[in-house]
């Protein structure tokens, strides 16, 4: 009996090892197709007309909160750029799509013909960056009367594309961002988290995006794709929300960028973060296309990526670099 199970085991190891040949896919190549990732932005506020009462519990003097203003309309969002690896505001990056297996950057696009129209009227014809190939600068100053609506007209590639109309919105002001240590979700260590300040505009169908930079590199990882709606703190004071949501490291510098966005882009980066981030389960989301706002008029077919307007707040913290003398909480 031993020997005949050492038999069977014998066959089955050969058979298995037979079963090993490796595979071609012979895929076809793909058409390119033009992707567009563009953010045209300003530092414009919310700023109620009186004292912000803050469910009863704290009023927020209207001269504090003008001040708060004051301070974050300081913060040089074009300066970062010369500093950070990547920065994505006032300006339009066309790239293409590339084959399956590619294991190359995406091709820039470059001599496109890229048209800003506010209301349907052409307010500037962006130039290309001399050298940084595929990105088209914007310097139109946005119309932040709540009532304008910007999109884009891009010949490239042979084609046609326009993107949906957005309304550009102001967005309350970052009035402070803090480093506060304090316990993980499962109280087994203690570290520094970010703590951010700010409310939201009354009225339900807000939408906001934040970005981080630490020490002057963006924070690209999927997982941390933060933006939220206002249905659960419509017209709300916000005090110490950590929208980061992971330990800070000791002596970091943080940059909180705070945008206000439209209803379609935040299901564009729901979906992104959906396909990216949260992988490797059974229960993840199917693979899909992340479509944006960009149409092929030409063909008549998605194109991909998004443009995006509407005004933003910034404001940083320096984590301390020692930890605290007293017990954690």
């Amino acid at each position: 009996m031993k020997r005949i199970l050492i038999y069977f085991c014998a066959v089955a190891l050969v058979s298995l090892s037979a079963c090993e040949e490796e595979i071609s896919l012979d895929l076809p190549e793909n058409e390119a197709e033009l992707v567009i990732e563009g953010y045209m932005v300003d530092l414009d506020f919310y700023i109620p007309d009186g004292d912000l009462d803050c469910s009863g519990i704290i009023t927020v003097p209207h001269e504090q909160i003008v001040f708060a203003a004051s301070l974050a309309a300081e913060f040089p969002i074009d300066s970062i750029e010369s500093e950070a690896d990547y920065f994505p505001f006032n300006k339009v990056k066309l790239t293409t799509t590339s084959n399956y297996f590619s294991n190359s950057e995406s091709p820039t696009v470059s001599d496109a013909v890229v048209k800003l129209f506010k209301d349907k009227n052409l307010v500037e014809t962006l130039v290309e960056d001399p050298e940084l190939p595929g990105v088209y600068r914007i310097t139109h100053d946005p119309d932040a009367s709540g009532e304008a609506y910007y999109h884009l007209e891009i010949d490239a590639l042979g084609n046609f594309y326009e993107t949906v109309p957005e309304l550009y919105v102001s967005t309350p002001p970052l009035i402070g961002v803090s480093a506060n240590y304090g316990p993980n979700f499962l109280g087994d260590s203690c570290a520094y988290y970010m703590g951010m300040d700010t409310y939201e505009t009354p009225g339900l169908g807000d939408n906001y995006r934040w970005m981080f930079y630490i020490n002057n590199e963006y924070v690209s990882n999927p997982g941390f794709i933060a933006g939220s709606n206002d249905d659960n703190f419509d017209g709300l004071c916000l005090f110490g929300i950590d929208v980061y949501g992971n330990e800070l490291e000791l002596g970091d510098t943080v940059v909180v960028f705070q945008l206000r966005v439209s209803d379609t882009y935040s299901s564009f980066i729901g979906s992104l973060q959906n396909q990216t981030a949260f992988v490797g389960s059974p229960f993840d989301t199917p693979p899909a296309p992340i479509r944006g706002n960009l149409k092929n008029v030409t063909t008549g077919i998605n194109a991909f990526g998004y443009f995006s307007a509407g005004g933003i707040s910034a404001n940083l913290v320096v984590v301390p670099d020692t930890i605290p003398d007293e017990p954690c909480n």
